[in-house]
């Protein structure tokens, strides 16, 4: 059920984040990267794939570690 909720709340996001490309009122990289953090809790395939890029891991990393918010929302769940 989590996962459903993560999983719709990224695309909100997305959709706002491409209505801030139409627009330019609304800021767009926020909502994507907000997207994208969901998406990421919601898909341990997605979280996966992300964590292996070098782009995570030479500038996002250390943001995730810090932040508690993010760490707790991208961490394992207890069986």
């Amino acid at each position: 059920m989590i996962k459903l909720i993560f999983f719709i709340l990224s695309i909100v996001f997305f959709i706002i984040g491409f209505i801030g490309l139409m627009l330019p009122v609304i800021p767009q990289i926020p909502f994507f990267v907000i997207g994208v953090v969901f998406l990421m809790a919601g898909s341990k395939r997605f979280e996966r794939f992300m964590k292996n890029t070098n782009i995570y891991k030479n500038h996002l990393e250390k943001y995730v570690k810090k932040s508690h918010f993010l760490s707790k929302l991208l961490e394992e769940p207890e069986s």
